[in-house]
Parts: structure tokens; C-alpha cells; sequence
């Protein structure tokens, strides 16, 4: 029970974090992240992430496109940048199917990426020739 009202709370909070970022009152909306965070951790609960999106989560300042973030995109790729401190979050902005039929989205962009050790064999990367090459000259 106490925690839907901190969830409730902490959610004003972050919204009028970002109203009070479009006025100019940064240090203002720093306090109220910080608090409805620290609100998250009190009552054990998760932000939603469109929420948990609305903040910079290095320095705490609420987002606002072209004030305190730059918003860009490339290559189907979002990408999202704190004015005030550089923080950079990427997103993908669409969903890659896999060999198997199935779909990975965006949040799983990790195990799309992933193929394993990339150090792997060296002589195999860069072209050289095995031991069985070098016993016929």
C-alpha cells in the first residue's frame, strides 16, 4: 500500500522535474530525480521505464530535448546525449529478425552483437600462414 503512493509520488515528482527543466530551474529538478530515486529505493519498486527515461542517470538532470539532451539519430539507432554532463545512451529503433524466425528487440541488442571471444585465433585474423605452410619452403 505504502509503496503504490511512493510509486505515485516518485512519478510527479520526475514529471515535474521536467516542467520545472523547461522553465530553468536545473537544481530544482536534480532534488526532485533524487528524491523520487531515492523514493524507488525506499519502497523496493522500479521506476516504468518510460520514466526512468525521462532523467539522466550520472548527474540526475531531467531530459528535455534541446534544453538539457541532444537527441539524434543514426543508422536506426537513437541516440541520446546529457547537455550537462555527456552522458550517451543508445536505443534501437527497430526489430532485427533472427536465423531462427524468432525477433530480437532493442533491449537485447547485446546478444545480437555478441559472437564471443574476439581475440580468438590471431594468426587466422590477420591472414598468416599455419606451420604446415612453412615446413615446405
Amino acid at each position: 500500500m505504502i509503496s503504490i503512493r511512493l510509486e505515485k509520488r516518485s512519478i510527479s515528482l520526475i514529471l515535474e522535474a521536467r516542467r520545472l527543466a523547461l522553465e530553468g530551474e536545473l537544481e530544482l529538478g536534480r532534488k526532485y530525480i533524487k528524491l523520487a530515486r531515492a523514493y524507488a529505493a525506499k519502497g523496493r519498486f522500479r521506476l516504468p521505464l518510460p520514466y526512468r527515461r525521462m532523467f539522466c542517470r550520472r548527474c540526475n538532470t531531467p531530459l528535455v530535448p534541446g534544453k538539457t539532451e541532444r537527441v539524434r539519430i543514426k543508422s536506426k539507432i537513437l541516440i541520446r546525449t546529457c547537455l550537462i554532463c555527456g552522458w550517451i545512451r543508445r536505443y534501437e529503433l527497430r526489430e532485427v529478425k533472427k536465423s531462427d524466425g524468432g525477433k530480437i528487440s532493442g533491449k537485447n541488442r547485446e546478444k545480437r552483437n555478441f559472437t564471443g571471444d574476439y581475440r580468438g585465433n590471431k594468426e587466422a585474423i590477420k591472414g598468416k600462414k599455419s606451420s604446415k605452410n612453412k615446413d615446405r619452403k
